[in-house]
């Protein structure tokens, strides 16, 4: 049931975010990354989506942090924010990126 419970809001966070604006100051976080990764981030409550090199968004789960915000989902990849950096990981690397926040994409 919670399998269930977890799909639906899922969905339904991609369907809303279809019917917002994409872009733009204050709708979406961008992050560039050290080893040359971009993503797009859409914070919504405790969820996040997130865009990587400009593919198909994934949704993510806030998760308890120590300090700043970590979001997480069961492909395994994970994004800790803390004010405008970000480590960001897939559980196909060995270590992290080092991610800092940019006002617009290049």
């Amino acid at each position: 049931m919670t399998t269930l419970k977890f799909a639906a809001v899922g969905g339904a966070a991609v369907l809303l975010s279809a019917c917002m604006s994409v872009g733009g100051p204050g709708v979406s976080t961008y992050y560039e990354c050290d080893r040359g990764t971009r993503l797009k981030v859409d914070f919504m409550g405790d969820r996040a989506l997130v865009s990587v090199n400009g593919g198909r968004p994934e949704a993510m789960r806030s998760t308890p942090a120590a300090s700043g915000a970590i979001y997480e989902n069961r492909a395994g990849w994970r994004l800790h924010t803390k004010g405008n950096e970000a480590m960001w990981n897939t559980a196909l690397r060995s270590a992290p990126e080092t991610c800092r926040q940019v006002v617009v994409p290049r």
